[in-house]
């Protein structure tokens, strides 16, 4: 019976965490500014401020111009992206 429990369990936070990665977009652009806690992003003319608080303590320089790939989601209401993680940019621009 713990054993099936156990299963059981497992099974769903294997579900629940399948869920969660689904959520994500990939987007790829050119970054156009860079602030303490934020860059824009130009990907296909739009504009998109990439909020990388969620980052944590992220080590890598990213620079005005540099071709990059955001992994992550919109925030609600569509004003940002939040950044679960940063990519070189697979595509040439």
């Amino acid at each position: 019976m713990v054993r099936r429990m156990f299963v059981t369990a497992l099974l769903f936070l294997v579900a629940a965490g399948i869920t969660v990665a689904d959520d994500s977009e990939r987007i790829e652009g050119i970054v156009t500014a860079v602030h303490q806690n934020d860059f824009v992003l130009d990907s296909d003319g739009r504009q998109i401020v990439v909020d990388m608080s969620s980052l944590g303590g992220v080590t890598v320089a990213i620079t005005q111009g540099q071709p990059i790939a955001v992994i992550g989601r919109m925030a609600p209401g569509g004003r940002s992206f939040i950044a679960r993680r940063l990519e070189s940019a697979s595509r040439g621009r």
